[in-house]
């Protein structure tokens, strides 16, 4: 069902020329060409978090591209929610963008019922990344695949599973994997984002949670944890024999891979958005960029302000074809 294709293989001499990018528009404010000043590129999650080292490995290749310096600005709260309505009270001259997560953005503005704006208001960029969940075991347990992880809940050798918040979309996601996919856990035990959940599974203070593809690299980096399923379509070279969710059931791509996606305030002119649209392709392309991706094992895919389109406008109409939100914030309810 991975309609989006990796891109690999494509070396800086693929790469949109420099000259050919800055200084092409008219500045909106009338001061000239744009980009003519530095600029902000707004991250509405931590320092440290996958988001945030996306964006700082591609810095400064798109501030290159620019020929204007740039600032990343980490807003982090309420599941990215915070830093993006700061977004969306900024100027619309292209000068302060910023990184949403579709669809983890579009089911966090469901869940709170945000009513002051709306993510369609918002204009797309392009999408330069792709990342999503896969589940976490200490090995303490010999869980090998994820047939080994639904015998070990099935037997009452595991009871606890870890997410990375209360209404987060992992949460709804384990509900989804008790009910859809025989992950017969007994307790949903929530932690404040997806560091912790790690932590508790490498200190085996939880036997399996719901973890990033980004951070189960580092997880299984400490000898303690192995990542057994990815919940995500795409496939990952950094976990070339795991499971896939798939091979139990029907996808969950519509709430559990992201793209990352470049985002502009309201009404930000189509022709500054294509001069961000151009950078963001020079950086994901990049050869650097690539051969950071392949030491990593983080995905880079790009996408471009079409393709971002097409992800904003469908992935709210996706998520509530596929979960009942009024039913998920009753078990909410319901466990406290």
């Amino acid at each position: 069902m991975n309609r989006r294709n990796l891109l690999k293989g494509i070396g800086a001499t693929s790469a949109i020329s420099l000259s050919g990018l800055a200084g092409c528009l008219d500045d909106e404010s009338g001061d000239g060409e744009f980009p003519s000043d530095s600029l902000t590129w707004m991250i509405p999650w931590s320092e440290g978090g996958g988001t945030d080292t996306y964006a700082r490995q591609l810095e400064p290749l798109v501030s290159d591209a620019l020929d204007e310096p740039i600032e990343i600005d980490n807003r982090a709260g309420a599941a990215s929610l915070l830093g993006i309505e700061w977004l969306h009270g900024q100027d619309d001259d292209g000068y302060t963008f910023g990184t949403a997560n579709t669809p983890s953005w579009q089911f966090a503005w469901r869940m709170e019922d945000v009513e002051a704006w709306e993510p369609t208001e918002f204009e797309p960029i392009a999408y330069f990344g792709v990342f999503g969940y896969t589940i976490i075991v200490n090995d303490d347990y010999d869980v090998e695949d994820y047939a080994d992880l639904q015998d070990a809940y099935a037997d009452g050798e595991l009871e606890n599973f870890a997410v990375q918040g209360v209404g987060h979309d992992s949460h709804v996601a384990a509900y989804l994997l008790r009910d859809d996919y025989d992950l017969a856990w007994d307790n949903v035990v929530p932690y404040d984002g997806g560091g912790e959940v790690n932590e508790a599974v490498i200190s085996g203070e939880a036997p399996a949670g719901i973890a990033t593809n980004t951070s189960a690299i580092t997880a299984e980096e400490s000898g303690n944890v192995s990542a057994v399923v990815s919940l995500m379509d795409t496939e990952l070279d950094a976990f070339p024999e795991i499971d896939q969710i798939t091979d139990y059931g029907d996808s969950m791509a519509y709430l559990t891979e992201f793209r990352q996606t470049q985002i502009a305030p309201p009404e930000t002119p189509e022709d500054v958005r294509e001069e961000l649209e151009a950078a963001t392709e020079h950086a994901a392309t990049h050869e650097e960029a690539e051969e950071w991706a392949e030491e990593t094992g983080n995905v880079l895919e790009f996408g471009d302000m079409d393709d971002a389109a097409a992800d904003m406008e469908g992935a709210l109409e996706e998520l509530e074809e596929n979960i009942d939100f009024e039913e998920f914030q009753q078990q909410i309810e319901d466990d406290e």
